[in-house]
């Protein structure tokens, strides 16, 4: 085929969710794009150091002066309400603030801004755009982009990704650059971090093969001109249809946390119920519920505190920890050896394959090749005992579905979402659950009865999915068992009414912090610290009022987390 043009940005919404990149760029749907905090932010902090940097550096201008851009560039569109706008300029302002700080006494020879770059892979061609570009003191140039999101790529992760990888290879090829573009850099301003690789040759490959697959499916897509604008006529009454096709749009649709933010969610066919039809409410009395995981939702009944710096301030752990990544990679492993739609093989060889290339997809928090080869066996271990008990002899057949994505409305004041691991179809036609944990400590039988976590996955999936759940199962990795429990109608309504109880509170608490936000505060009244098993292993434990009395409370030892939140990992971090 023919090289196509592409953009970084409609690469990655075919990544996100094939269906909407049609409806956008191949069908050509317009609907006016949902405003967002994220968005009015990103783009006021990056005009503002855009400006500032054409200022020059001699003499360089002075803090008053980038608070000032930030002052002009502020976009107030996008806010819930005037609290969450108060949060994040006071948020901005402190960005810019610790910025200057570690920018004014390094020397910065600043060549280019906004520099839309090129590069060329075997069936594409992909524009992006370069926020800075600076010239070493050797004669190369590094380029940075600014990021304003949550999340942090380690080094690792970073020379894999794909803007990263695009930025440096169109870089190399721009003539103004001459092929002298020795590293790419991201600069977190959230954390004041800048993350910097040379991507190799085999990161190089992996992404370049990714995007030119992307681009076969791109094109394939095209041809098809499936008419699925007939679904879209009840919010667009005055879609164009197309004749033609026959690909299936649910079979194009990927739901996931991204959803909630998609303009065309509400005449989505893999939402035949939005969430907010579910609760039968009125967009703006939805739009006020707060979205929380499990993980969310615990990490608050832990500690407010920690709560607060991780959700509502963005100030996640700067350093990777051990036990995530071995989650992480146990949890792929099971994930691509189960996938319905995936090679089916069942042999031990085959998953212990796929732990390998799990295991390297996820291989930061190490401290040294020692702990990294001990976690490795670990997984070895436990996975060849998983197989011999679940898998061998003829026991392995894949997945109904994997990593399912759900978002359902408990009681007034909360939407829950999540993904749940594994789905298998029983042979009576009922459902069960499945649930991996690789967490170091042993749950009980009780334990199991009372877990919320898998209460929500049942009722999401006979509310949601129309499942009838037989059982639910936990399965610890590290212990070679399998807790069995079952769920009925009647658990539900204690289960939502202390969820509920829970999120009128957190709404309460962050309508308060936000519209007393105070950037330089690191204490709030609306999130103390609460003592908890875990806080020996809390990022926040440094400048937590309690530490000397955790740190002398022998009862607290050191805890690992058990598990990822990753619908953060995978919501929209803006550029």
């Amino acid at each position: 085929m023919d090289a196509i043009k592409l953009s970084l940005g409609k690469i990655r919404t075919f990544l996100q969710c094939p269906l909407k990149y049609k409806l956008a760029n191949i069908d050509q749907v317009s609907v006016r794009a949902k405003a967002s905090a994220g968005l009015s932010f990103y783009q006021a902090l990056h005009n503002a150091l855009e400006y500032f940097h054409k200022a020059g550096t001699t003499p360089l201008p002075s803090e008053e002066f980038l608070l000032n851009l930030l002052d002009r560039n502020w976009d107030h569109s996008g806010y819930k309400d005037a609290g969450e706008e108060t949060q994040y300029r006071g948020l901005a302002e402190n960005i810019l603030k610790t910025f200057y700080k570690s920018y004014s006494p390094e020397k910065h020879d600043v060549k280019y801004l906004s520099l839309m770059v090129k590069a060329k892979t075997k069936k594409c061609f992909i524009s992006s755009r370069v926020d800075r570009v600076d010239l070493l003191p050797d004669g190369t140039y590094e380029v940075i982009n600014y990021k304003t999101g949550k999340n942090v790529l380690e080094p690792s992760e970073l020379a894999r990704d794909t803007q990263a990888v695009i930025l440096y290879l169109g870089a190399n090829a721009h003539k103004r650059l001459e092929g002298k573009v020795s590293k790419v850099s991201f600069y977190y301003l959230r954390a004041n971090r800048k993350i910097s690789v040379t991507p190799t040759p085999d990161d190089i490959k992996e992404v370049t093969d990714l995007i030119d697959q992307t681009a076969a499916n791109i094109v394939s897509l095209e041809k098809g001109k499936s008419a699925v604008l007939g679904l879209l006529e009840k919010i667009l009454p005055a879609a164009k249809k197309i004749s033609g096709g026959v690909d299936d749009p649910k079979a194009l649709a990927e739901k996931g946390a991204l959803c909630n933010s998609c303009e065309y969610l509400e005449a989505c066919p893999a939402w035949p119920l939005t969430p907010r039809e579910i609760a039968g409410e009125t967009p703006e009395v939805f739009s006020d519920r707060i979205r929380l995981s499990y993980s969310k939702l615990s990490s608050y009944k832990r500690c407010p505190r920690a709560w607060k710096n991780s959700y509502l301030e963005g100030k996640f752990s700067r350093e990777p920890k051990p036990f995530f990544s071995f989650g992480l990679a146990i949890h792929e492993a099971f994930e691509n050896y189960y996938d319905p739609h995936g090679s089916k093989k069942s042999s031990l060889k085959h998953l212990l394959g796929l732990w390998d290339e799990a295991f390297n997809n996820h291989a930061e928090g190490y401290r040294d090749e020692k702990e990294k080869i001990s976690y490795y066996n670990k997984g070895v271990e436990q996975i060849t005992k998983y197989y011999q008990h679940y898998c061998a002899n003829g026991k392995y057949r894949p997945a109904y579905a994997i990593e399912d994505y759900f978002e359902v409305p408990l009681g007034k004041n909360a939407v829950m979402v999540g993904f749940i691991d594994r789905i298998d179809k029983l042979d009576d036609g009922t459902f069960e659950i499945l649930d991996y944990k690789t967490e170091p400590t042993r749950r009980t039988q009780k334990a199991a009865d009372e877990d919320d976590q898998l209460t929500i996955y049942f009722w999401a999936c006979e509310t949601l999915f129309k499942m009838k759940i037989k059982q639910l199962s936990l399965l610890m990795t590290n212990f070679d068992e399998r807790l069995i429990t079952t769920r009925k109608a009647a658990d539900f309504p204690e289960v939502v009414a202390a969820i509920d109880a829970v999120a009128a509170e957190m709404k309460e608490n962050v309508k308060l912090f936000q519209e007393n936000y105070d950037p330089d505060q690191e204490e709030s009244i609306y999130f103390p610290p609460k003592k908890n098993k875990y806080c020996k292993s809390c990022d926040f434990l440094e400048t937590c009022l309690l530490k000397p009395e955790i740190m002398g409370d022998t009862t607290i030892r050191t805890m690992e987390y058990t598990d990822t939140d990753r619908e953060e990992l995978l919501t929209s971090e803006y550029e």
